[in-house]
């Protein structure tokens, strides 16, 4: 008996199963480096909470603040290590990425600081300058 049966065959799966992995080896990168551009971005927002808590700090002590300690705000992350270097005027906020941590890929924006004048930088793995947002 035949007849005509209404599946697909074996090179029509085959075909929907190599676009589909072509369209995941694209987007996946992508997908990845928008994750690494958005901690990023939270630990930039961090630096500024940080000292913006130093400036009142500065205001109501007439001093800054000799520990990143002193001020309620969690600067423990699984990405980023963040410390404080006091100078004769100022200070230097600086967040560098953790090696065994999940921003270990961003090679490119290894280091992030924030001084007292508001200046922002950031430095790959190997200390040359970088713009990253």
């Amino acid at each position: 008996m035949k007849g005509k049966h209404n599946a697909f065959t074996l090179l029509e799966l085959l075909l929907v199963l190599a676009l589909i992995g072509v369209m995941l080896s694209l987007a996946v990168p992508s997908w990845q480096q928008y994750q690494l551009r958005v901690i990023r971005g939270q630990t930039f927002q961090q630096l500024q909470r940080i000292g913006l808590a130093q400036e009142v700090f500065k205001l109501q002590n007439g001093e800054y603040a000799a520990s990143i300690d002193t001020f309620d705000l969690d600067h423990t992350t699984q990405s980023y290590t963040y410390t404080m270097t006091l100078g004769e005027q100022g200070y230097l906020l600086v967040a560098k990425v953790k090696p065994e941590g999940p921003q270990s890929n961003d090679t490119s924006c290894w280091t992030l600081t924030l001084s007292d004048t508001g200046l922002m930088q950031s430095l790959s793995k190997e200390g040359e300058n970088r713009a990253c947002k």
